[in-house]
């Protein structure tokens, strides 16, 4: 199962809203703590069967406007907010009613569990994974809204046939951004944390390990990927660290988590993807490698899904569109 198809599963079996099935929308949101970023999908495909964006724009944030804690309240300036949001949506167009949504990935809290067996009952299923997530979670496991995603892992013991990826996010904080999004004249279609977006990029035939790390708006996630198996999620936030800082802290932790992930997951690691945006810059692919005594590829939008954009919109699309070509490979 490839990442296209994993998303739209934990799509599919998400109660983030009232829609039942997968459906890109054709505006995207991207919500950080200094940013909001807003594009609008053509709806033509390129030669390669991707879609194509027709429309990109971006915003600064005031800060102390978002709080990316999971716990909650994350909009702490609702009306500064509110005021971006519509300024984009104006930008790209106003007339999609279904807007997808990507947030910070510290909003959320994403487990990877080894079962042997899953209630094929929904609501057991919930109960089930709410309880495998008390201990990320913090805040009471039924006032989190999750979704999930299964893999049957090939050759597997029967103690743990399957690979599950769960998404746990509180109700309130989630209904704090279905309101931001009505305002806008926009229906939410699509929730997700902005690093799962990513996953799509990755090389599709590396069947052993793929190290991805995420640097964007002083937070960073870091992703092991085995195969198309989700294996290994952390996000740490960085704020209130100077770029320096900023850098040797994400570097450190990059170590440390390909060293024991690497032993403890027996795991050898073919790739390490470094997507490095604002405040991070395109020199820090180098310098990890550096650090990590290891090649490390930076990860980037493709250039055809910006075929239609010019001038500064194609400059902003290479710094900050990432997240949204992983997004446009999923309308394949």
């Amino acid at each position: 199962m490839d990442w296209k198809t994993q998303l739209k599963e934990l799509w599919n079996r998400a109660s983030w809203t009232g829609t039942a099935a997968f459906t890109l929308p054709g505006v995207v949101f991207e919500i950080q703590p200094d940013f909001v970023l807003a594009a609008r999908l053509d709806g033509k495909a390129n030669g390669n069967g991707r879609s194509q964006f027709g429309q990109v724009a971006l915003e600064p944030l005031e800060p102390g406007t978002l709080s990316a804690s999971p716990g909650g309240p994350a909009v702490l300036n609702r009306e500064s907010l509110a005021g971006v949001l519509a300024k984009t949506a104006a930008r790209v167009g106003n007339g999609q009613n279904w807007a997808g949504l990507l947030l910070p990935d510290g909003i959320a809290r994403v487990g990877v569990f080894p079962l042997d067996t899953l209630p094929e009952n929904r609501r057991e299923a919930a109960t089930l994974l709410g309880w495998k997530m008390r201990e990320t979670l913090p805040f009471p496991p039924q006032e989190a809204r999750l979704s999930y995603q299964v893999t049957r892992v090939p050759g597997a013991s029967a103690e743990a046939s399957l690979d599950v990826i769960v998404l746990g996010a509180r109700s309130s904080v989630l209904s704090e951004f279905g309101k931001l999004i009505e305002d806008v004249n926009r229906s939410s279609a699509m929730i997700l944390p902005a690093t799962m977006a990513l996953l799509p990029l990755l090389e599709s035939d590396v069947s052993g390990g793929q190290f991805l790390l995420h640097v964007y708006s002083n937070a960073a996630t870091y992703a092991v990927v085995e195969g198309q198996r989700l294996r290994f999620w952390r996000t740490r936030d960085f704020a209130g660290l100077d770029i320096e800082e900023f850098f040797a802290q994400t570097a450190a932790e990059a170590g440390r988590v390909l060293a024991s992930t690497e032993d403890r997951l027996s795991l050898q690691m073919e790739r390490i993807w470094l997507c490095t945006r604002p405040p991070a810059t395109d020199g820090w692919a180098d310098r990890l490698a550096e650090v990590l005594d290891r090649e490390v590829d930076r990860l980037e939008p493709a250039p055809e899904a910006a075929a239609l954009l010019a001038g500064e919109d194609r400059l902003l699309f290479r710094r900050y569109g990432a997240t949204l070509a992983g997004l446009a490979a999923n309308k394949e």
